[in-house]
C-alpha cells in the first residue's frame, strides 16, 4: 500500500472514532501544533498529499497515540 494512503488512513481512522465536535477540535489542535492551515490537515486526511515525518511526530505527540509506522525521526 502506498505510504501516503497508509498514513492518511491511519489519521482518518483515528478521527472517525471521535464525535463531530471532538474531530473539529482535534483537527484544530493538529493544525496549530504543526503550524499549518486546517486545509492542509484535511488534505492529509483525504490522502491528497503526504504527511511529512516531522508532522507525523507532532501529530502523535498531540494525540498521545502512535498512529504511523516506522518513524525513526521521532526520538524524545
Amino acid at each position: 500500500m502506498d505510504k501516503i494512503l497508509k498514513d492518511s488512513l491511519a489519521l482518518k481512522g483515528y478521527l472517525s472514532n471521535l464525535s463531530r465536535a471532538e474531530k473539529t477540535l482535534t483537527i484544530d489542535k493538529i493544525a496549530d501544533g504543526c503550524m499549518v492551515p486546517r486545509r492542509t490537515v484535511h488534505n492529509w486526511i483525504q490522502g491528497l498529499c503526504r504527511i511529512p515525518a516531522l508532522h507525523q511526530c507532532k501529530i502523535e505527540e498531540i494525540l498521545g497515540e502512535k498512529l504511523f509506522s516506522s518513524l525513526e525521526i521521532c526520538v524524545n
